[in-house]
């Protein structure tokens, strides 16, 4: 594996900018996609930008993600083309759900160019809100040890985190005090040209360590998901998993695979009932919760999108109530993922298995029900 090894000068964020920099004032993009830290700075946001003395405020290296960016792409192209030619600075969990989002016809990716990065993980948004000073400093030091702890759940877990599987142009590696530049798509080579790297350098030494690293995640996502499916196993214990769950549907409102303009959870054939309707099923069954259809939404979500989830996190980050919403469905996605030979987002010419048809499909999973 060959790529451009650079030095580190000052920190990670402001090595990136010089490279996003670079790009824009030798015109090869119009405009950057990418976050920036909000006034009050608590948060961040993610800020189409022109205006070449803006970028000086970016923060393509945040600690937290309080929004996905896939979600706020798909507001930026939801119509259609843009004339503009945009770099897009994103997580490898952003980049495929916004791939997906593109298959969904929810996003157009013309004119688009994706860099990646590996990514340490998010520090969860209400955490990083009481101290963000503290997380700011951390998140560089958790990248030089690869620590996992105060991160969200689902990154502790992830293991699309690096160049694999991440259909960027071009994907930024971090080892060591040094920054490394892998090309990934034929459009990166002109990338390189523009900042006169060559791409000669071995790579070899980060390799081994994404592949170490991976090789932990992986143990860390198999004990996450045995546990998780004794926790749930059965009617009653999955009831008892989404115990604290008040159906607000926050969960939904900032999962970038849920696009549906009109939920079915909120319609009003779903959501509003007569007073004797909710009686009659008081009396069937002794007494109901309210707010009721708390189970419904949940299944029906991981109906919906379980095949298209990058698990990401977001649902949870997002749940006031704090119920481990990302880590199940991370678990259900992967479960139903792995019947269908298939990753959300790593290619966008393969096709949905949602949005497919084939005759002959899934049979060993009925034959294996038919011998038991």
């Amino acid at each position: 594996m060959k790529g451009k090894i650079i030095e580190i000068k000052s920190d990670l964020n402001t090595a990136i900018k010089n490279i996003i920099k670079t790009l824009v004032q030798k015109k090869l993009f119009d405009a950057v996609f990418v976050p920036v830290r909000i006034p009050s700075r608590e948060s961040f946001a993610y800020l189409l930008i022109k205006d070449k003395e803006i970028l000086e405020s970016i923060t393509p290296l945040p600690p937290t993600m309080p929004v996905q960016g896939a979600r706020a792409l798909k507001d930026l192209t939801r119509l259609g083309k843009l004339n503009l030619r945009i770099l897009c600075i994103m997580r490898p969990c952003e980049i495929r759900a916004a791939v997906e989002l593109a298959k969904l016809r929810q996003i157009t990716l013309q004119n688009l160019t994706f860099f990646s990065f590996d990514c340490p993980g998010v520090f969860p948004t209400a955490e990083y809100i009481k101290s963000p000073e503290k997380y700011d400093q951390n998140i560089i030091e958790k990248i030089k040890a690869w620590q996992e702890d105060g991160l969200r759940p689902n990154c502790s877990i992830c293991v699309n985190f690096s160049h694999y599987n991440t259909p960027a142009d071009l994907h930024i590696g971090f080892y060591r005090n040094h920054l490394l530049i892998y090309p990934v798509s034929k459009n990166s080579q002109k990338i390189l040209d523009i900042l006169s790297y060559r791409a000669e350098d071995d790579l070899t030494e980060w390799e081994n360590s994404i592949n170490t690293l991976l090789k932990k995640k992986k143990e860390n996502r198999s004990r996450k998901f045995s546990l998780l499916s004794n926790q749930t196993k059965g009617i009653e214990n999955l009831e008892e998993f989404f115990t604290g769950c008040i159906n607000c549907h926050n969960c939904m409102r900032v999962c970038p695979i849920c696009y549906c303009r009109q939920c079915f959870f909120e319609s009003p054939e779903q959501s509003h009932h007569e007073a004797e309707e909710y009686l009659a099923r008081a009396k069937e069954k002794g007494g109901i919760r309210f707010p009721p259809e708390r189970m419904v939404f949940h299944l029906g979500r991981m109906n919906h999108m379980a095949l298209s989830c990058v698990g990401c996190g977001s649902c949870e980050d997002g749940c006031p109530m704090d119920v481990p919403v990302g880590q199940i469905f991370s678990f259900i996605g992967n479960e139903v993922q792995k019947m269908f030979d298939y990753l959300p987002g790593k290619n966008l010419e393969e096709p949905i298995p949602l949005l497919t048809f084939k005759e002959d499909e899934l049979h060993e999973y009925e034959d294996t029900r038919e011998k038991k």
